[in-house]
């Protein structure tokens, strides 16, 4: 019932608009209603019809057009010699909508299509009779007709909305952006590390500035605007210039309008000092690493998302207005890393006979930021007590494992296990895409890895009784694996995920038995029957960070299957027989990640 109230009182305050509109028009043009005399509503009527018909909702509008038919007569626009009116109105109806006001600084209306589609047709209507010898209507006598109208009608809504709660005024001049410039002012931007011709050699390279961004009619806001920057914490920040150039201004004290928000509130600046402005502009401050400097590898950190806005009424004369333009501006991280990373493979050792300690090789990690060097100490740590510690562990459970093999006496393992040993070096930071401050900026990652993921050879020994039987027996497990990589990511494609998964190493060293017969007073022998089965398996290099955060980490694993072998015993009296003799069972030895 409620819904059926309000649309009755909107069809009457429409009514009550037309028959205002068609009074206040008889007293502006007297010669119309003379000469129509009763058909002189039929006309208004006829004129607010077709208004409709051309997608004119808003009162204002609908009152401008109807106007129009005062100065041109009855559908003018449908007339041999007024193809430019056709023209202005079907622009309008495949106008898109314009992009909407800042919401800090709206002081009017939104000039939406059919606003500027009136607008036009009024600014040309002045054009021609100006142009025309011998009209009957002068110019200034249209834009005070016109100025009347806006002044009774401008303020109302629309059809079926008549009277909005707080009505806004609409813009009545031409106002609107031209072209605008975006571009940092600092020069260079930043240094990146980069290789030089000379095997392992680094240096620092600075990056030039990217091209400025024209904002014109050619060339829309981009979505997005990357720019690079340090933290507020003494480092040197992005300077961000913004010069504006208006097509037409309305009022040079109130447009254009610059705005930018962020973390640090509203800043806006208007008439003349809009047209040329700059600032800096800084990222946000990046959480340190947990596990120190340098422990996770290109870590896309997050922008410091900022609104850029510039705000004209959006309203020409004559063509297509740009309207507000606005952007989002994201603020990258500018700090460049570089990493070297240098570990010895340990010297074999024995673990067995005895609880052995096992001694691991020497780790050294150089860690830079910006060129300034960083505390290596903790990813040192990482390494020298994380992945050497956890080797040592797992080496100790092998250890345990094959001592507790049933019939096994004088157990022994000689091991040599080294794992991430060789020499890796890898720089990685934000670098501006190929279209500079037009998009997203890039992780940018060079490297060059020569390392030994894995080289083991484990020897274990010993004496195995078995059914009146003995037999030295050795199972070997060896073998090495390369992680040998360069590489080069300066592009958006392919993606970082892709180029990463290729500093992977996997392997699967088979077990080697080797059983040699001791002779006992029985005469029975324990031999091999068949290869043994079972496995040194694992894989190392760098993987996705597991640990909630981007980036990659270091990582091994490194496990055993479980270790088989088929023997046979030949008795001398009761003949042979055979079984699977199990050695060792399937264990994690290593499961090891940085961090």
């Amino acid at each position: 019932m409620q819904a059926e109230d309000t649309v009755a009182r909107e069809a009457t305050a429409w009514a009550e608009f037309i028959k205002q509109l068609a009074d206040h028009l008889a007293g502006q043009w007297p010669a119309m209603p003379d000469r129509l005399g009763d058909r002189y509503p039929a006309f208004v009527e006829l004129a607010v019809q077709q208004a409709g018909e051309r997608g004119l909702s808003r009162a204002g509008s609908v009152a401008r057009f109807v106007n129009l038919w005062f100065v041109w007569g009855p559908a003018y626009h449908d007339k041999p010699g007024f193809e430019w009116a056709r023209a202005i109105l079907a622009a309008g109806a495949a106008a898109p909508a314009a992009a909407p006001l800042p919401s800090w600084h709206r002081e009017l209306a939104l000039p939406d299509a059919e606003w500027r589609t009136v607008h036009q047709l009024v600014q040309r209507s002045m054009a021609e009779l100006q142009r025309l010898p011998g009209t009957r209507i002068e110019p200034q006598a249209l834009a005070s007709a016109d100025a009347k109208v806006l002044e009774l009608f401008g303020a109302l809504g629309r059809r079926g909305r008549l009277h909005p709660p707080a009505p806004l005024p609409v813009p009545k001049a031409a106002c609107d952006l031209d072209a605008a410039d975006l571009r940092r002012l600092d020069e260079p931007v930043y240094q990146h590390y980069s290789l030089g011709a000379g095997e392992g050699q680094w240096q620092r390279l600075a990056v030039p500035a990217p091209p400025a961004l024209r904002v014109d009619a050619s060339h829309p806001m981009p979505a997005l605007v990357a720019l690079l920057s340090h933290p507020d914490n003494g480092a040197p920040q992005a300077r961000l210039q913004v010069r504006v150039r208006s097509h037409a201004v309305c009022n040079g004290d109130v447009h254009p309008v610059l705005g930018f928000s962020g973390p640090h509130g509203r800043w806006f600046w208007t008439g003349h000092e809009a047209k040329a402005a700059s600032w800096t502009v800084a990222t946000r401050r990046p959480p340190p690493p947990k596990a120190g400097p340098g422990s996770l590898i290109a870590e896309e950190t997050s922008a410091e998302p900022q609104r850029l806005e510039i705000e004209f009424c959006g309203l020409r004369n004559e063509g297509e207005p740009l309207g507000a333009a606005q952007t989002l501006v994201s603020v990258w991280p500018a700090a460049q890393w570089w990493l070297e990373l240098q570990r010895e493979a340990p010297a074999a050792q024995a673990l067995l006979p005895g609880n052995r300690a096992w001694a691991p090789g020497g780790t050294r990690c150089r860690v830079e930021c910006d060129g300034l060097a960083q505390d290596g100490k903790p990813l040192q740590k990482q390494f020298a007590q994380g992945l050497d510690g956890a080797t040592a562990r797992g080496l100790h459970a092998l250890a345990q494992a094959w001592s507790a093999l049933p019939g096994l006496h004088q157990p022994s393992l000689e091991a040599q296990l080294g794992l991430l040993t060789g020499k890796a070096a890898l720089s990685w930071g934000w670098h501006y895409g190929p279209g500079g401050l037009d998009g997203d900026a890039l992780m940018r990652v060079l490297g060059q890895i020569a390392l030994i993921a894995c080289q083991a050879e484990l020897q274990l020994g010993g004496e195995l009784q078995l059914h009146g039987a003995r037999a030295r027996i050795v199972l070997r497990l060896a073998g090495q694996a390369e992680l040998q990589q360069s590489l080069r990511r300066e592009q958006q494609l392919p993606p970082l995920a892709d180029v990463m998964a290729g500093v992977l190493a996997r392997w699967r060293f088979p077990a080697l038995l080797l059983v040699d017969p001791i002779a006992v007073e029985s005469g029975i022998l324990l031999q091999l029957a068949g290869p043994a089965t079972g496995a040194l398996v694992g894989e190392a290099g760098l993987r996705p960070c597991t640990k909630g955060s981007s980036g990659f980490e270091w990582f091994v694993g490194l496990r055993l299957e479980a270790v088989a072998v088929p023997l046979r015993l030949t008795d001398p009296l009761l003949g042979q027989q055979h079984w699977q003799q199990a050695l060792l069972p399937a264990s994690t030895l290593l499961d090891w990640s940085l961090g």
